[in-house]
């Protein structure tokens, strides 16, 4: 019988973090780089931000001794102050949220996700956000996520109106 833990990636994990976080997005859509260039770019990445001790982000591996099959990472970051009493002064961004499809639909992705969010309500977060796919808005809505109506997003690619001179 197969034992699946949950644990914070190592440095030993950023590899596989790396090569699994290619598989994901390349799920989503069509590769811009090859695989060998993205897992060196995503690895040196890691490496970075990844650090053991202060860093503003964590990241939980599910395994089953032998290799890697989902993951889910966070960004803590601040706000501005705040003299409002009881607003926490720090958000969480979700990323990187990701399960092998083999096994898919067996309550792994939950556990991940729980794990993730109980370490931001320790940190003491006002807010957690994410981008969700199609796919995984039945799941993050039963983890107690909402789609709010009070946040605006401008994406890269969208037109700015020109500025008279």
């Amino acid at each position: 019988m197969r034992r699946f833990r949950i644990r914070v990636a190592t440095s030993a994990d950023w590899r596989a973090l790396a090569e699994m976080r290619y598989r994901f997005r390349t799920e989503l859509g069509s590769p811009a780089e090859p695989k060998s260039r993205f897992v060196r770019r995503c690895t040196s990445w890691m490496k970075k931000r990844f650090r053991v001790g202060p860093s503003p982000w964590r990241c939980w591996v599910l395994d089953d001794g032998k290799q890697l099959l989902g993951h889910v990472c966070v960004q803590l970051f601040e706000k501005l102050p705040n003299p409002v009493k009881d607003e926490p002064e720090l958000h969480a961004y979700v990323t990187n949220f990701y399960v092998i499809p083999e096994i898919r639909s067996q309550g792994f992705g939950k556990r991940l996700l729980d794990k993730a969010l109980s370490w931001c309500r320790a940190q003491g977060t006002d807010a957690i956000i994410l981008w969700a796919s199609p796919g995984s808005r039945s799941l993050y809505r039963r983890c107690g996520l909402v789609e709010p109506a009070d946040i605006f997003e401008l994406r890269h690619a969208a037109r700015l109106p020109r500025l008279p001179r």
